[in-house]
């Protein structure tokens, strides 16, 4: 049977950069990943990939300011290229949010976030070709943008290769060894491997995995739709990444000339279950998210749709994710639950996790509230814009 230090299933960005952390900060040179399909594979290979700063709380904020220091020098902190952009982000609110927005950019500006709010006529000397007519406030954070999806998990899981770290492509996990309280090893399509430390780091499928070591993760699944627009006749893609929540959508450039385009928050949520969904976008969806983006971007009423996509949100009952160890299971640890959050603090949760598995606890930054007993004690964490705001 093959041995191991420890085995992180799913290589998802959280995956790879948790194999990475390590044997790179840990100095544990058996680890396995393993993936029963491609890296970058599922979630992650379809997320809009925005990296914005702006969180309801003080975990989530210190994570992905960490994580933006990370990106803005990868090759030196990981190596190779996540193709990072920063171009800066914005976030255009209704009036009815107003409260939680000016405590969250303090909270930010506290933490050491570059972010403060700026006047219409600020965001318009950066980018005249929007109709603000329906915005209240707005965020604006320079140092902010977004990144590669793929290119970044591929670059974790190559250095985690170099380092000495094994990756199992299309290997199929069947289950997991557990003897009394502790876990004892995973059971795959090809073979058991034997190891003391097992890291559920397997997105949409990550409920199942904890119930092969008796965990009940309380997780539910949702279909998320995106678009690309060729937007070169409306003067290109926007120059900023934006979350729009006056218009309920976020649009952000997809190289020169492409603008990504999706729904946010507030909509209706579509639950599925992560094998076997429709992938097809709905007719609705391109019909309604089209209108949206015309009214706020007048200039791109010629652009055309090129193609389209869904992706999954493995999405917990609070909308954050479930990070460390379980209680009752040793040797059992969950990251996963990032509902729609995961890339952009990806870079840290590899960190934490690393420093959860091999010091006992994580100290860089604290991952004590989201912990999977908040559940069961009914201490759901808040946010000040709801559902996967956070």
């Amino acid at each position: 049977m093959q041995t191991a230090d420890a085995v992180v299933i799913g290589a998802g960005i959280n995956g790879a950069a948790t194999a990475y952390n390590l044997i790179k900060r840990a100095g544990i040179k058996n680890v396995v990943l393993l993936e029963k399909q491609l890296i970058a594979s599922g979630g992650t290979g379809r997320s809009a990939a925005i990296i914005r700063q702006h969180y309801s709380n003080e975990e989530l904020v210190r994570m992905v300011k960490r994580s933006v220091d990370i990106f803005d020098n990868f090759d030196d902190e990981v190596g190779g290229d996540p193709g990072f952009v920063s171009c800066g982000w914005a976030f255009l609110i209704p009036e009815s949010v107003s409260n939680g927005f000016g405590t969250n950019i303090a909270m930010g500006q506290r933490l050491g976030v570059d972010v403060r709010e700026i006047s219409r006529e600020d965001l318009l000397e950066i980018e005249p070709r929007i109709d603000l007519s329906d915005v209240h406030r707005i965020a604006y954070e320079p140092r902010s943008g977004y990144a590669d999806p793929r290119a970044t998990t591929h670059a974790y899981v190559e250095r985690f290769v170099d380092l000495g770290g094994q990756l199992w492509q299309l290997t199929a996990v069947q289950g997991l060894i557990v003897e009394g309280s502790a876990v004892r090893g995973v059971k795959t399509d090809a073979g058991d491997i034997s190891t003391d430390v097992v890291v559920d780091a397997a997105g949409p499928w990550a409920d199942r995995i904890a119930r092969w070591a008796g965990v009940d993760f309380p997780l539910k699944i949702t279909r998320e739709e995106e678009i690309i627009f060729e937007t070169a006749n409306g003067g290109g893609p926007p120059r900023l990444c934006f979350s729009d929540m006056a218009k309920a959508i976020y649009y952000r450039p997809d190289g020169a000339s492409r603008t990504l385009v999706g729904r946010g928050f507030p909509k209706d949520y579509h639950y599925v279950e992560p094998d076997g969904y429709n992938q097809e976008v709905d007719v609705s969806f391109i019909a309604e998210t089209t209108e949206r983006l015309y009214a706020r971007w007048p200039s791109f009423t010629r652009a055309l749709a090129l193609n389209s996509y869904t992706g999954l949100y493995d999405v917990t009952p609070d909308w954050h994710p479930v990070l460390g160890r379980v209680d009752g299971v040793d040797g059992f640890f969950l990251c996963a639950g990032f509902s729609g959050h995961g890339f952009k603090i990806a870079p840290a949760i590899g960190e934490v996790m690393a420093e959860e598995i091999i010091d006992g606890a994580a100290h860089s930054i604290s991952i004590e509230r989201l912990n999977l007993r908040r559940f069961a004690a009914e201490a759901l964490i808040g946010a000040a814009y709801g559902s996967n705001r956070a």
